[in-house]
């Protein structure tokens, strides 16, 4: 998709470019394996991962066919966690303790307080 506008493309057309990516990655990869081994490994039917690689799958298949292609790193570049937004930091914010006193010890204040002089 680097050359391509994926915001003008179709869902259609966007999850079959997702596909023909899962499998330039089994070609790609290392343990080089065929479509009916890599669909086993993944506990999916060959007619499965073809359906996957014409843009036809679900997640869950997704996942597993990355998770055998040790490729689940793509899924964080695909949608990173977004952490804590400034906003939400700005309302934890009051909440920070900002000193603690030991339980069990009097303070100077107390001890000044029981003074009779």
């Amino acid at each position: 998709m680097t050359s391509k506008n994926i915001y003008s493309m179709s869902d259609e057309a966007l999850s079959l470019e997702l596909g023909q990516r899962i499998e330039r990655r089994r070609l790609d990869s290392r343990a080089a394996l065929t479509q009916s081994q890599l669909a086993k490994k993944a506990g999916i039917s060959r007619s499965t991962y073809q359906n996957m690689i014409e843009g036809k799958a679900t997640l869950v298949n997704v996942i597993k066919v990355l998770r055998e292609l040790e490729d689940l790193e793509g899924i964080e570049s695909f949608l990173p966690d977004p952490g804590i937004s400034p906003v939400q930091l700005l309302k934890m914010r009051g909440k920070v303790r900002q000193r603690v006193r030991a339980t069990g010890e009097k303070s100077k204040s107390d001890d000044e307080e029981g003074l009779d002089w």
